[in-house]
């Protein structure tokens, strides 16, 4: 089991990969803006501090990231009116346009490489590597 979480983890990390994977966003976005750009889009708003706190590193290091994204119009800060100290990001309708190609191209490129599976042994492992994936984030 870990030998293939590596050998997927060495699959997605390879430039030509992540491209099959998200489409065209993988020309637009590293790795790591994906994952901010995710974190930002699954509860719509986000405080900045609780994204540091999530990605486990300093504000130095996610602030530049966040900028890039708001630059290129992906997402968008505002004042938290409930705390003035905070920084809220939400993401944008750009951001969300990207975030539906990036996910129909991966959509497609997985329907491709289990079209050969039967339905019933596709649905199975749909939900084990999701349940997976929900122990991982866990234990984060």
């Amino acid at each position: 089991m870990q030998e293939a979480l590596a050998r997927v983890l060495r699959w997605t990390s390879r430039r030509a990969n992540r491209q099959r994977l998200y489409g065209a966003a993988a020309l637009e976005l590293s790795q790591n803006e994906v994952s901010l750009l995710d974190a930002v889009a699954g509860p719509g708003q986000v405080r900045l501090s609780d994204l540091v706190a999530w990605q486990g590193v300093d504000k130095s290091t996610v602030t530049p990231q966040v900028r890039k994204l708001e630059e290129r119009g992906l997402l968008q800060r505002s004042g938290d009116t409930a705390d003035r100290r905070a920084v809220l990001l939400t993401i944008t309708r750009k951001g969300r346009a990207l975030q539906k190609r990036r996910a129909q191209a991966g959509a497609a490129l997985i329907d491709t490489m289990l079209q050969n599976w039967p339905a019933e042994e596709r649905e199975a492992f749909a939900v084990y590597f999701a349940r997976f994936a929900d122990q991982l984030e866990s234990h984060s």
